[in-house]
């Protein structure tokens, strides 16, 4: 017993060396890559955006007509409308007139609005002519007919039911403009909201729109056992009810749903588990744990997927399906049978799709898939079956469409462009990049014969961004697929100002613009995100950790993003060539544009909600701005520099919370606000960890701060080695 006693000390006293000797040899390498942070050098405000400026007494149409001829003389409108029509569009008319005049109309031999059929303009084009006496609208179809009295609405909104006297030919270069909406990463509006969603976008004469579904936001019949505890998803009977709601307004809803990637939600559970590509899981970018992939081989993915399907596609009359089949990162990477050849994988990846669009096909549809697997592997593209719709994606301005594009349309492909609203783990949006992105999207598909574009607005969990930060992106989208000739002429800024927001100071459009780009005083220009938003996904932590990770997300963001050697090496340029994060340029900038926001009068119910939405937005920024100080320096910072940092985030914490529950809860259903709000509270408890620790004695501080740098030190030493 003696003897055990005695090897177990010397067993306990060699652990203790073994654990002080790494300790000590941790704390020396932490103390050998130690540099204090250099101040960043002071920067101004950015430039004035440039729009083309309109007369104040002028109306703002967008997207600006094709040609447009203004007049003297005005029209006065009356209610209700007495008009001539060919008989068989008079009930329709009756309904545009409802929807968007919101006016009734009757049927008159002579009238002061007269409709004319013209079968020589196109399907969605039209001729609208105001003269004091009259309005004649020539059109050849119900769309047609529709976009005339759209840009109506907007003359009619504008001046006080007096419209002014013009004459428009309009026709649109991009017969598909759609918009796809995230309701999967955290946020499902309400009814309330996707209704005003669509007014919204019919008022910019989109005519497509797609809700991403992934996991349980739509909630199946056949599986309710699987999200009716925890979720609350959109319900069959909603989707049709939205679905009517669309095509009264001359939009096609087109049902949505991922079949390959994203499958997190149903491979987490019990019953679908065993489908998933990598059961044993995967890490992405070598640091993000996931298991999102189904197995194609495996004949129960197709059937899981139909089953899923056969409860989605009968709500919607839609005649097209986007099955998505974007990311899917584990293809080849089973432990068990691994496949190393991007042309093998390439492979397995088409024979699922080909499936996919057999199934797709017997159920009346044509397949939409995303592009982003074939534009990585080319040499695929003969193989495409040419009914399927290719939604090539690209969301960073540095990556151009045009290559792609002439690509497909070689090769005789159906294919959209699909920018991004630029909103999603931004707060306020990175207007810059939304604003090239789209141009050269737009500009591609124009000149390479595209069928459309489709801007796509995403949430990334936990989807903090409030849906008006989008509507500049979904604006200027709308305004170029119309038209993308005449992008100098459009009054982007104006036109968020007086006919969205309706503020009568006319700053509000600029305000959400340049709020957009607090993003000039971060460090470089980050891909998919902000710098500011990226900092609460680590929350308080040793700057040596969190560069190590920034290492380690550069290399696996240009693997990810994209095959294009160029793109790489200007964005590998952006990381090399990092500046010093200004937390105080950022707080002093959006405090600024807050207080124009606190003076701005949007006249209309939404106005007060909007306003509170920017405020949040500006504070979690401010928020994020002063972690990334404290990150960055509170190891240069006295005691009570770092105090007061810490308090001030802890109110912010406070109000953020509070009001984000509010607005959260006035737009959108409670499934998926507690997710959001998981950042914060780690934070404010975190802040909290250490404002307790400053009110301490020195040893304790002394303690936290060389186990903090031990824990730093393996961890950075970790991150190299993987």
């Amino acid at each position: 017993m003696k003897k055990i006693f005695k090897v177990l000390k010397y067993l306990v006293f060699g652990l203790l060396i073994l654990v002080v000797s790494v300790s000590v040899g941790l704390l020396i390498f932490y103390n050998s890559i130690y540099k204090p942070t250099p101040l960043p050098v002071t920067v101004t405000s950015s430039p004035a955006l440039k729009f083309a400026t309109v007369a104040s007494n002028q109306p703002i149409l967008l997207p600006v007509p094709k040609k447009i001829v203004w007049v003297s003389g005005s029209f006065k409108f009356q209610d209700p409308i007495q008009f001539s029509a060919p008989k068989e569009d008079a009930e329709t008319f009756r309904k545009f007139c409802r929807i968007q005049l919101h006016v009734d109309a009757t049927l008159k031999k002579t009238a002061s609005f007269r409709l004319e059929k013209d079968e020589h303009l196109t399907v969605q084009g039209y001729r609208l002519t105001v003269q004091p006496n009259l309005i004649t609208v020539s059109y050849k179809s119900p769309e047609g007919l529709f976009y005339a009295l759209t840009t109506l609405k907007q003359l009619k909104s504008q001046s006080d039911n007096k419209v002014p006297c013009v004459q428009i030919e309009d026709v649109p270069d991009l017969m598909l403009r759609g918009v796809m909406l995230d309701i999967s990463r955290g946020k499902i509006p309400t009814m309330e909201t996707l209704f005003g969603v669509v007014d919204f976008l019919a008022d910019l004469k989109y005519n497509q729109l797609q809700l991403y579904v992934e996991g349980f936001s739509f909630g199946y019949p056949s599986f309710k056992k699987l999200w009716e505890k925890t979720e609350t998803p959109l319900m069959p009977e909603e989707i049709r009810q939205l679905d009517a709601y669309c095509k009264d307004r001359c939009i096609e809803l087109v049902p949505n749903q991922n079949m390959l990637g994203h499958m997190d939600a149903w491979l987490k559970t019990d019953e679908y588990k065993n489908l998933a590509e990598c059961p044993e899981g995967f890490k992405l970018l070598g640091l993000i744990e996931m298991k999102s992939t189904l197995a194609p081989a495996n004949p129960e993915s197709l059937e899981l997927v139909k089953k899923m399907s056969e409860d989605l596609l009968p709500n919607f009359q839609s005649s097209q399906f986007n099955v998505n089949l974007d990311e899917p990162f584990e293809l080849g990477k089973n432990k068990k049978h691994p496949v190393t050849d991007p042309k093998e994988i390439a492979g397995i990846y088409i024979t699922y799709a080909k499936k996919l669009n057999e199934f797709v096909n017997s159920k009346g549809k044509k397949m939409m898939m995303w592009g982003d697997v074939i534009s990585r592997t080319p040499e695929i593209i003969p193989e495409i079956p040419k009914d399927i719709t290719l939604l090539e994606w690209r969301y960073e301005s540095l990556q151009s469409f045009w290559k792609i594009a002439e690509q497909y349309q070689k090769a005789g492909l159906q294919y959209m462009v699909c920018p991004g609203t630029s909103s999603w783990s931004s707060f306020t949006g990175r207007t810059d990049n939304m604003l090239a992105n789209i141009e050269d999207a737009v500009s591609s598909a124009v000149r390479f014969g595209a069928k459309g574009m489709l801007i796509t607005d995403w949430g990334d969990t936990p989807h903090l961004q409030y849906l008006t930060v989008s509507y500049p992106a979904l604006a200027y989208a709308a305004a170029l697929s119309w038209n993308d000739r005449k992008r100098e002429e459009v009054p982007l800024d104006s036109y968020l100002s007086r006919a969205i927001f309706k503020d009568s100071t006319g700053a509000m459009g600029n305000l959400v613009l340049e709020l957009g780009r607090y993003n000039q005083f971060e460090e470089y220009p980050m891909v998919a995100m902000t710098t500011t938003s990226m900092a609460f996904r680590f929350g308080l932590m040793d700057k040596l950790m969190l560069d190590a990770i920034d290492k380690k997300l550069h290399k696996g963001l240009l693997e990810l993003m994209t095959s294009d050697q160029d793109v790489k090496q200007r964005i590998s340029e952006n990381f090399a060539h990092a500046r010093i994060y200004n937390s105080a340029a950022i707080i002093n900038f959006t405090d600024s544009l807050d207080r124009v926001l606190q003076r701005v009068c949007m006249n209309f119910p939404d106005g007060p909600r909007i306003s509170d939405e920017y405020t949040n937005a500006v504070r979690m920024i401010g928020l994020g701005a002063r972690l990334k100080q404290y990150n960055n320096y509170h190891l240069q910072q006295s005691r009570e520099e770092n105090k007061l940092l810490l308090q001030e985030m802890n109110v912010l914490c406070t109000k953020i919370l509070k009001e984000h529950n509010r607005l959260w809860m006035s737009r959108n259903k409670s499934g998926g606000l507690e997710v959001s709000k998981e950042s914060f509270i780690k934070l404010q408890a975190q802040v909290n960890e250490q404002l307790d620790l400053l009110e301490k004695n020195g040893l304790p501080r002394f303690l936290s701060r060389t186990a903090e740098k031990i824990v730093t030190a393996a961890g950075v030493i970790y991150l190299r080695m993987n």
